[in-house]
């Protein structure tokens, strides 16, 4: 994958930033104005403005996966690494197919010193959440709709026949239709709850001590680095535990993560 490819369509991005939040007419040109700036100086090299640029959109409350993605590409040619796998992971989240993030998200996190081995979620679990991800909330809902449309109309077809056969296919065919219908929605909402409480977060310090209990003088249990991706598990006063892929927990100063 190339990492000077960034996703230079500003309609896109504008349309990606509506996800979450509409945009107003003076908002819209002021974030059409940050992102073509942004792109700008990304493809004159200069990604520090274009961080800026890009990052001054994300300070007026608006997210899409095109700019974090674009925000993360020009972390990674500054080699800040923990935060390119951040907005990764963040435009990951918002577009799980795109494969122009998994490929980017993956060369970045060659880059760090953490190797931590996953240990192997139960097919079934696996399965589930690839189907969930291959779709946005939009699409799910809009599955969702033509599903139940077509429940509705089987239902009736069997309701007005007449033949047993036929009404035995209508029925068939409506309750069917009706679960898938059911299934998307509940895809549908599983995708949104996933993009608005994220229960995973990036370490932003070189070095972190992860400690047995919430409390500086906790027995350090194991050392992650920059960059590394942990599940947060609990929260007390200024201390969060975090579970590592491995399966193996402890406690951070909260300082130390960047929420996904």
């Amino acid at each position: 994958m190339n990492l000077m490819r960034i996703k230079t369509s500003v309609f896109y991005l504008l349309l990606g930033l509506a996800v979450l939040k509409p945009l107003s007419s003076s908002a819209s040109v002021l974030t059409d104005s940050l992102i073509s700036a942004g792109n700008r100086h990304y493809m004159d090299k200069q990604f520090d403005q274009a961080v800026d640029c890009y990052s001054r959109v994300i300070s007026l409350g608006y997210e899409g996966s095109s700019l974090f993605y674009n925000l993360g590409n020009a972390y990674f040619k500054l080699n800040n690494m923990p935060k390119a796998i951040l907005y990764y992971e963040k435009a990951r989240i918002l577009d799980p197919g795109d494969d122009d993030i998994r490929q980017n998200l993956a060369i970045a996190n060659t880059r760090i010193v953490d190797k931590i081995d996953n240990i192997p979620y139960f097919f079934l679990r696996r399965w589930i959440s690839g189907l969930a991800d291959s779709l946005s909330p939009d699409q799910w809902a809009l599955l969702s709709l033509v599903l139940f449309a077509l429940s509705l109309a089987s239902l009736f077809f069997y309701a007005v026949s007449r033949g047993y056969q036929i009404k035995k296919i209508g029925f068939s065919i409506g309750v069917t239709m009706l679960v898938l219908s059911v299934t998307g929605m509940i895809m549908m909402f599983n995708r949104k709850h996933n993009i608005r409480h994220s229960l995973s977060a990036i370490i932003m310090a070189p070095v972190v001590n992860v400690k047995s209990s919430p409390e500086e003088q906790g027995t350090s249990v194991f050392v992650l680095h920059e960059g590394t991706r942990v599940m947060l598990v609990d929260s007390v006063q200024q201390w969060k535990e975090v579970k590592i892929p491995d399966g193996n927990k402890g406690w951070v100063p909260d300082s130390v993560l960047a929420a996904i």
